[in-house]
């Protein structure tokens, strides 16, 4: 199995989120059975764009790319996993942008993880090599089954500037990360991923799918990369 992820972060309210639907099923009527798609949104887009999935019958998996470490309680304005867990089948945490905006810490990534799990939602994990293994060992202090996981390897240095890392060496971090999880979830690639090089990636031995960022926004491109590693 092979996956694609689509990150919109802070894009797209309500109605232009339902827009998009409309696009990309009238684009790609059919999904590769091959390729499992999510599509990571913001907290407001959630429960209509899950509604409308349902009426149109395509086979797009709702995620969420954020959730507060901390469980249900006196935490005014936090979402929590509990209260994700009706909604979505994946989150994207310790993504890049909520470490460097926000200054969130392995610990907080860690226990964010496990409180996904403990409500039967999918972790995806970004890493980059200056924190990976302080991250991993942070996984297992806090005992996330890490095979219930996904793992993003998502260097600082491709992430929205237009400059992808070389597959070769992304596939090097791919199987340095593999070892540190005991070779059991699947690892994607993500930073700058577009249409004309996603199957590059897909391609390498160690890499199972990509995280798309800005080029997920666009129905036409997310297509594309969808069909391309078909």
């Amino acid at each position: 199995m092979k996956y694609v992820i689509g990150n919109w972060k802070s894009n797209q309210n309500l109605t232009e989120s339902l827009i998009w639907l409309e696009n990309i099923k009238s684009l790609c009527p059919r999904l590769p059975k091959d390729i499992t798609v999510i599509l990571c949104l913001p907290f407001t887009d959630i429960a209509a764009f899950n509604s409308k999935l349902s009426e149109i019958n395509l086979p797009l998996i709702t995620g969420a790319q954020n959730v507060s470490h901390l469980p249900p309680g006196k935490h005014t304005g936090e979402i929590n996993a509990h209260m994700l867990s009706e909604l979505v089948s994946y989150c994207l945490v310790g993504h890049s942008e909520r470490r460097r905006d926000f200054k969130e810490t392995c610990v907080d990534v860690a226990q964010k993880a496990k409180a996904l799990l403990e409500n039967t939602i999918t972790p995806i994990i970004c890493l980059d090599t200056p924190y990976l293994d302080e991250q991993i060992k942070e996984l297992f202090r806090f005992d996330v089954d890490v095979s219930k996981c996904f793992f993003v390897y998502e260097p600082l240095a491709a992430i929205g500037t237009g400059k992808p890392q070389n597959p070769n060496s992304a596939n090097i971090i791919a199987h340095q990360i593999d070892f540190l999880i005991d070779n059991v979830s699947p690892i994607l690639y993500g930073g700058s991923v577009t249409s004309d090089n996603a199957n590059s990636y897909v391609s390498q031995n160690q890499i199972d799918g990509v995280l798309v960022g800005t080029d997920s926004l666009d129905p036409a491109e997310f297509c594309s990369i969808i069909q391309s590693l078909s």
